[in-house]
């Protein structure tokens, strides 16, 4: 009995030493994402779940932020390595002078619906009746709009209401922000993404008064696709660790095939171990995962049409000059 307490002793020892070794060999790179919990950011998330990173040899550290824009803040201000944000927003950091960098697209859908506060429904039936209401977006900086921002100005001037005739509140990207920013009227609209969009129409807190992931209406409204969630890092980042950038390439288009091979199911039964997915939701994601196969692509490789697209829709929203002239091929690249 004593021998045998002492070879598993010494085996228990060798896989500590072997865990230790291997955590300490790993390279740490932080990422900053907009969530947690957001469908959008998934392939994000779920590369934690499957250990994608180990197996390229990283320590993936997510760093959750309130919006894109904020993420952008944190890579120019080095708090991150790598971001997930919408293409749009990455577009508008960029013209205003981060050096930021995109290196490959995880979802590929228009992944926003506009809320209307339910308590509004019998009185607002169009988007051109939000004028002089209080719009909820994602949280963008002094600087920079986030793509729900930018979403909710396209919606708005295509219906014929001036931006100025209402004013845009910042309401965070997980559903405590969005649910209590609607049922305290703060808001009487949010462009809200999934699930957390879904949630709120199911608790009666809100209706919809635009789905865009419908591909007739995303069709109607935007052209076609859309790059919404896309993967960046700086110029720096790129120059100083080029094999690092590639391992992170590896390690999304590895998640997307996982997607892409997997059901609905098992992919759900992934989502519920992580941070900001709800257990008791099952039901509800798998019917927002099933209505809309298209969400995200195969790999991490540029669809050049969604990037068209993307880019017709960012300069239709421009609000600088330096807006207007960026080119997507500046900063859209295949490292």
């Amino acid at each position: 009995m004593k021998k045998n307490c002492l070879v598993w002793c010494g085996f228990a020892c060798i896989l500590l030493l072997a865990t230790f070794a291997t955590s300490v060999l790993a390279e740490t790179v932080v990422l900053a994402v907009p969530g947690p919990g957001s469908l959008s950011y998934l392939p994000v998330y779920l590369a934690k779940a499957l250990a994608a990173d180990k197996a390229e040899g990283l320590d993936l550290k997510l760093r959750y932020v309130g919006g894109g824009p904020v993420a952008l803040r944190d890579l120019n201000e080095k708090n991150c390595d790598f971001v997930a944000v919408g293409l749009a927003a990455m577009a508008a950091g960029r013209a205003d002078g981060i050096p930021v960098v995109a290196i490959g697209q995880l979802s590929q859908s228009a992944m926003y619906i506009l809320l209307l506060r339910a308590d509004l429904k019998d009185h607002i039936h169009t988007i051109a009746q939000l004028k002089g209401r209080r719009i909820g977006t994602t949280s963008s900086t002094s600087r920079t709009r986030s793509m729900g921002h930018m979403t909710a100005e396209y919606l708005l001037n295509r219906a014929g209401v001036n931006l100025d005739d209402v004013q845009f509140v910042s309401v965070g990207q997980n559903r405590e922000t969005q649910r209590a920013a609607l049922a305290s009227g703060i808001v009487d609209a949010v462009m809200g993404d999934e699930p957390f969009a879904s949630e709120v129409v199911v608790q009666g807190v809100a209706v919809k008064l635009a789905d865009l992931y419908l591909p007739g209406k995303s069709n109607e409204l935007l052209g076609g696709p859309v790059v919404h969630a896309a993967l960046a890092t700086s110029e720096e980042v790129i120059a100083r660790n080029p094999e690092t950038v590639k391992k992170m390439l590896r390690l999304y288009d590895f998640t997307l095939q996982w997607i892409a091979q997997h059901t609905t199911q098992e992919l759900i039964e992934k989502l519920t171990d992580l941070p900001g997915f709800v257990p008791e939701q099952k039901k509800l994601l798998a019917s927002i995962l099933q209505r809309n196969q298209g969400m995200y692509p195969k790999n991490v490789s540029w669809d050049k049409r969604a990037v068209a697209i993307t880019e017709q829709f960012f300069h239709s929203t421009a609000m600088k000059q330096s807006e207007k002239e960026l080119l997507f091929s500046d900063f859209v690249r295949n490292p």
